[in-house]
């Protein structure tokens, strides 16, 4: 009886599993850093060196500067496609969910976390990583791939130009509770425009309660609704029906290309979501640090009739898509 070497019976030793770089934090949290800085800035001589500072980030949180996407378009055209896209309502956690999608050592980030898909092909493949980076980051990390965290829904044009450029692309979709969605995306507006709001071509606008009764009357008569000053050129409560959206998107994707996020699920605990979101895309397995959420909203209280008031409106709208995932969210229980 032949004798095997001792080191045929040794146990494989298992892959070590790759770290994330404290240095790619710091850089997917400076754009945050940055926005919240010319928030708060007034006056050209506080928004002026921000702004230039602005101007050579290697990475945005969005809207990068037009020539960097110019420059970047008149260089390589061999670049990285999209492997996946991470996609919700505005002030659903996408840009939260972002920083944890994005620590990934294999993940390669693009030029800016949201991409405009009304762009020229040139200009939206622009902001990806060019070939040759992606072979240098599969040097140093062992893989590489690329995506983007665009806040789209509720608009279905996006279905199906993504469809049509990347038909293999896997989606992430982050659902955040309708009512707490809505006042979150109200306050933000509320805020980032405050300036705007200032002005006296302004001054009849409607506050949120107001506002919310005005658009319930024009989605239940089938009219159009006033659209709020973010998103998707749709109405605050619009942003927050979302079986429409996800139907077709199961229906242009397939529903295995798809992973549903329950916002409340990740705020608990980001780091397990953000692990099962790894294996989703094939990602070898990395333990993601804890990180502050950089884009919080302002914060606000919602009176608790209206709470109850637009609870009741969308519980048909919350069925349908309980029906459509065979998950219940539990929208609309008792606080």
């Amino acid at each position: 009886m032949s004798i095997l070497s001792p080191e045929l019976h040794a146990p494989s030793q298992p892959e070590p599993i790759p770290a994330v770089d404290p240095k790619r934090l710091e850089t997917i949290q400076t754009p945050y850093q940055d926005f919240n800085r010319l928030s708060r800035a007034s006056g050209a001589l506080e928004t002026l060196p921000l702004r230039a500072k602005r101007q050579f980030r290697s990475y945005y949180f969005f809207n990068p500067p037009k020539w960097r996407v110019w420059a970047r378009s008149l260089g390589s055209s061999e670049r990285m496609a999209p492997s996946f896209a991470s996609i919700g309502a505005v002030r659903s956690g996408t840009s939260f969910l972002s920083s944890y999608i994005f620590q990934h050592p294999h993940v390669v980030l693009p030029l800016s976390k949201e991409i405009s898909f009304t762009d020229t092909m040139r200009e939206l493949m622009a902001h990806f990583p060019t070939l040759a980076a992606q072979r240098a980051a599969e040097r140093r990390n062992g893989g590489a791939i690329t995506g983007y965290c665009t806040p789209v829904m509720p608009n279905p044009l996006w279905i199906f130009v993504a469809q049509s450029m990347f038909p293999d692309m896997r989606i992430i979709c982050v659902l955040r509770d309708p009512v707490e969605r809505t006042f979150s995306h109200w306050r933000w507006d509320q805020k980032r425009f405050s300036r705007k709001m200032q002005d006296p071509h302004w001054k009849g606008f409607p506050d949120f309660e107001t506002l919310i009764e005005a658009e319930k009357a024009t989605i239940r008569g089938g009219g159009m609704e006033p659209h709020a000053f973010s998103g998707a050129r749709a109405g605050y409560l619009r942003h927050s029906i979302y079986a429409p959206f996800l139907r077709l998107l199961f229906e242009k994707f397939g529903r295995d290309r798809v992973f549903i996020v329950d916002a409340a699920e990740f705020f608990r605990d980001p780091r397990s979501t953000a692990k099962e979101i790894y294996a989703f895309l094939g990602l070898p397995k990395v333990e993601p640090l804890v990180i502050e959420e950089q884009n919080p909203g302002p914060p606000g209280k919602l009176d608790d009739g209206v709470r109850a008031n637009l609870a009741a409106f969308f519980r048909p709208y919350n069925e349908e898509l309980y029906a459509l995932l065979d998950k219940d969210f539990g929208w609309g229980a008792a606080r």
